[in-house]
């Protein structure tokens, strides 16, 4: 079609600046021009063109223009199955478009409310179960036969605890950190992050470094369970709205030291934590496992 443009369009030129073409000849092929031009945007107005265009702008998630060529196509062919198509098309959309602007409604009025909380995280290539969390005295981890290591909270503190399960789809995976919240002037203050201690080992010679425990280590086996835990002051868990989160990024990673009792821990790489959430760091970035006292929200 463009061809036929340019062949029209150089033959006008021709017709205008040769004196020995009548100006009727000039007349009849600038009514061919556009009468050329006509044609194709009728052909490009075609109901099946019209639907596939608002289809390839829903795809793209341009719904001002999808919802545009839809109305035009209704508006001009009603009566044809592609009108038809367009209308279901255009009642799905403001059919998302409703229940996301409800969505957002009920999130500005009941704020971190809104929030649902959840015993299972994926964060990467690791999944945590979360058995337990808890506030306890003291903080227990490193079991190995009848034995255990602990730490007493400080005076005027308390941990808050986890009890997890991480399974790995890979050999040498980084964990997610888990954190405390308190909610302070409409935003959630981060307090700190949980320490990752191994739940138990085979036996002592383990613990020491002396024999390998392949219940704990990824390479050898896919889940393996974790103590977590962070000491918080006691002020906090009795006067705030307290939130424990996981961010969805990978950055503690395993440590070997072969003098180290035991030998193996997890330590952060840097997470990049934020220091105050809003609730929209929960449609992506974060995900909320448990909140104390929801009756000071």
């Amino acid at each position: 079609m463009n061809k036929i443009y340019f062949t029209i369009a150089v033959a006008l030129l021709t017709a205008s600046c040769n004196n020995g073409v009548e100006q009727t000849e000039y007349d009849k092929l600038k009514a061919e021009l556009t009468e050329c031009k006509e044609t194709v945007e009728e052909l490009q107005n075609t109901p099946q063109v019209r639907l596939s265009n608002g289809q390839q702008y829903l795809s793209k998630n341009d719904i001002i223009n999808a919802k545009k060529e839809f109305n035009a196509l209704i508006e001009k062919f009603g009566e044809t199955e592609e009108a038809k198509k367009a209308k279901s098309l255009i009642a799905e959309i403001e059919k998302e478009e409703k229940v996301k602007k409800e969505a957002e409604e009920r999130k500005r009025t009941l704020g971190f409310k809104v929030l649902k909380e959840n015993s299972s995280v994926i964060a990467g290539d690791v999944t945590v179960k979360f058995n337990s969390v808890s506030t306890s005295g003291n903080f227990i981890f490193d079991r190995y036969d009848d034995s255990w290591r602990y730490r007493d909270a400080e005076r005027g503190e308390i941990y808050v605890l986890a009890n997890v399960s991480v399974s790995s789809k890979i050999k040498e995976p980084k964990l997610p950190p888990i954190s405390v919240c308190k909610i302070e002037n409409g935003v959630l203050s981060l307090i700190g992050t949980l320490e990752y201690r191994f739940y138990r080992w085979e036996d002592y010679g383990s613990y020491l470094g002396n024999d390998a425990d392949y219940g704990n280590d990824f390479a050898h086996t896919s889940t393996i369970r974790f103590s977590c835990g962070l000491s918080i002051s006691k002020e906090d868990i009795n006067n705030s709205a307290v939130f424990v989160v996981v961010k969805n990024e990978n950055c503690f990673y395993r440590n070997t030291d072969r003098f180290g009792n035991p030998p193996v821990s997890y330590s952060s790489s840097g997470c990049n934590l934020k220091s105050t959430l809003i609730v929209d760091d929960f449609d992506k970035d974060y995900v909320l496992v448990k909140i104390f006292n929801k009756n000071k929200l």
